[in-house]
């Protein structure tokens, strides 16, 4: 991971994810989730430096410390520590060898751009806002969502939609497989499949 520079938001930003690694990977995402927003509580950043963090995130870190599913935890408690109404950010994780799981958890409002492959669990337990991916998803995409809009512009993998009970998905590419327990509005290539 490259230094935050002389943007010092940045820098905390930086030194508060790999404090919050050491122990994230023992917890379930709730648990995890929480513990993000704890460590960036007192903190002072702006959406455009979470975007530029997430940018600078390498696979150096992803061991036995952290790993994906981590990353997007931490991505999205800071996302949703300052992220408006009407506010849009861009994530684009090109540092990492994969794509980032678990982005847009607990996602109220605003709209989050997700640049590349998205991974699994995006848009988990999300209640609104929006989250457009512009190429393919991973499994298990709006994990437990009550409201809200994801689109996906590429495809999408198996478990779609497992224990959602509002909003909806729009998946132009294809899709793997539909959860059974999914009572949310799923549309595929403009038409409503479920």
């Amino acid at each position: 991971m490259e230094q935050g520079g002389s943007n010092p938001a940045i820098s905390s930003i930086e030194k508060t994810f790999r404090d919050y690694i050491v122990h994230a990977n023992s917890l379930v995402s709730e648990e995890s989730y929480k513990h993000a927003s704890s460590c960036l509580e007192k903190l002072g950043f702006a959406l455009d430096d979470v975007s530029t963090f997430a940018g600078m995130i390498s696979a150096e870190h992803f061991s036995n410390m952290a790993n994906y599913w981590t990353a997007g935890l931490f991505i999205s408690a800071a996302i949703n520590k300052v992220i408006k109404e009407d506010d849009i950010t861009n994530l684009d994780f090109s540092a990492l060898e994969g794509p980032a799981d678990c982005v847009g958890y607990r996602l109220e409002h605003g709209k989050i751009v997700l640049h590349g492959n998205a991974g699994d669990y995006i848009g988990e337990s999300m209640s609104g806002g929006e989250i457009a991916i512009k190429r393919n998803a991973g499994y298990y995409v709006g994990y437990n969502m009550s409201g809200g809009r994801i689109t996906i512009r590429g495809n999408a993998g198996d478990h779609l939609g497992t224990y959602m009970s509002g909003g909806i998905i729009d998946v132009k590419g294809k899709i793997g497989s539909i959860s059974e327990s999914c009572r949310g509005r799923v549309c595929h290539r403009g038409m409503l499949v479920r």
